[in-house]
């Protein structure tokens, strides 16, 4: 069974956390400590303004965030993380509008039991 966080999103061309995305980071280290054994697949997404190439390592940078957070504010052990980037390839929104871009621009957290 897996479970999935994706409300952890980004500014444009940004790999920045922000304060909200801190506090849903900080909701699942309760799950996390409660479920020890459980591991996590941290996926990196973006719109898709600018380069395929640019994009993956966009996706992988907002992942390695994600991942640099749990580790160094939570200490969740590297060996239980894995990150991956998909870049412009897998949108929720349509990226022909700002708003469907800005759904885009996100991370997803899958948590496998």
């Amino acid at each position: 069974k897996s479970y999935k966080v994706d409300d952890i999103k980004y500014a444009t061309n940004s790999a920045d956390i922000d304060k909200a995305s801190e506090y849903i980071l900080d909701e699942l280290i309760t799950f996390l400590k409660e479920n020890s054994q459980v591991r996590i697949e941290i996926q990196g997404h973006t719109d898709n303004v600018g380069t395929k190439d640019i994009n993956y390592k966009l996706g992988i940078e907002r992942a390695e965030s994600v991942k640099r957070y749990l580790y160094e504010t939570h200490q969740v052990p590297l060996h239980k993380i894995n990150v991956i980037s998909y870049g412009e390839d897998k949108p929720v929104g349509d990226n022909k509008t700002k708003d469907g871009r800005a759904q885009n621009r996100r991370v997803v957290i899958k948590v496998l039991a």
